[in-house]
């Protein structure tokens, strides 16, 4: 009868000892599991657009003048910010830095067909006028492009 007992004893060990392994070994597949699906899923968060194609214009009429971005096509999911702006002086200008800032717009993402605009009085006075654009495409580097600096007239006509 001991020998019966021992064995028994021995088996429930070894069918407890088994039990606690297998529970360790199924709970760390699961652990393994989730994590790789939390992976996954921050690939797909970290997959953005390759490439998008924003185009600037500046125009004017009935004393107002206009600068658009327009996001034409974007490949793939993407967040695009964008900022426009117009500036003007009463002398010609090759650069934007020696004008004065007179508006600007912003949007948190500029989706792809949408546009941005900002329109301003021109005061009634004959400037020059510039647009500029800047944009940040998902975690790149910001890009910058502006117009050429053009003579509008204080009705909103082009000059130059």
């Amino acid at each position: 009868m001991n020998v019966v007992k021992k064995r028994c004893l021995g088996a429930l060990l070894a069918f407890a000892c088994a039990a606690c392994c297998f529970a360790g070994v199924a709970s760390f597949t699961v652990a393994e599991a989730k994590s790789a699906e939390y992976a996954a899923d921050a690939e797909v968060e970290a997959e953005r657009g390759l490439i998008t194609n924003l185009t600037l214009g500046m125009h004017g009429e009935d004393g107002r003048i206009w600068a658009q971005v327009k996001n034409e096509f974007t490949l793939f999911p993407s967040v695009i910010i964008v900022y426009v702006e117009l500036y003007s002086s009463k002398t010609y200008q090759e650069s934007y830095t020696a004008m004065e800032l007179e508006g600007r717009e912003y949007i948190a993402d500029l989706n792809i067909g949408e546009t941005l605009e900002l329109s301003v009085s021109t005061g009634g006075e004959q400037k020059y006028w510039m647009a500029r654009m800047r944009y940040k495409f998902d975690d790149r580097d910001w890009v910058e492009k502006t117009t050429d600096a053009l003579l509008y007239s204080a009705a909103g006509v082009c000059l130059s």
